[in-house]
């Protein structure tokens, strides 16, 4: 038997727990988070899932690292984005049989943050194409790259459109409202706008 565990952002982690017993009442779920955590390999072993949080797993990797899991789910994944973070780094130590990644933003930036979510899901995929790394970096790559690069993740990607979920749900709905600020919002406004500017310029 081996347990999975379950990393999430603090604020859903009732959620998960809500949804667990209402969906897998039969299955031990297992808070991992908070001062009264136990710190034990076998806490993390004596559940079916152990669920927590991305700060909690920075501050026990060494403890998680050490388990082997059968599957590791991230939900919202985008905190791995960055291959560079604490995060990232601490989400590739993790060993297990199975790995899934859920993200409603897989990409915001660049591709190279989806580089990163599949350096977690699937080590080396990527990494042998050093001219598609570099691709990767930048905000505008080429028709080519964007081609093999759905070529090479799409037998790992399961898309699911809103439309597919949540029926019921209306489509986007957009509303532009203008706000006249102040004199004195503005004057603020401008001192922050220019600040800001001067300090991107420098970059």
């Amino acid at each position: 038997h081996k347990a999975s565990l379950v990393v999430v952002p603090h604020s859903l982690l009732s959620n998960w727990l809500d949804e667990a017993a209402r969906f897998a009442p039969q299955l031990s779920v297992r808070q991992h988070w908070g001062a009264e955590r136990q710190r034990t390999k076998e806490s993390l072993s004596d559940a079916d899932i152990v669920l927590t949080t991305y700060g909690t797993l920075r501050s026990d990797i060494a403890l998680f690292g050490d388990v082997d899991f059968a599957c590791v789910v991230l939900d919202e994944a985008q905190a791995i984005k960055n291959k560079q973070s604490s995060t990232a780094k601490c989400a590739k130590l993790l060993r297990a049989d199975r790995r899934i990644a859920m993200s409603g933003t897989p990409v915001e930036n660049h591709l190279g943050e989806l580089w990163s979510l599949f350096e977690f899901l699937n080590p080396g995929l990527l990494k042998e194409l050093p001219a598609l790394q570099r691709a990767l970096e930048t905000t505008k790559p080429s028709d080519d790259v964007l081609g093999l690069m759905r070529t090479l993740v799409r037998p790992f990607v399961l898309r699911r459109t809103k439309r597919q979920v949540a029926k019921d749900l209306p489509d986007r709905v957009e509303q532009t409202l203008y706000v006249e600020l102040e004199q004195d919002e503005r004057q603020l406004y401008d001192e922050l706008l220019l600040h800001y500017q001067a300090s991107i310029s420098k970059k």
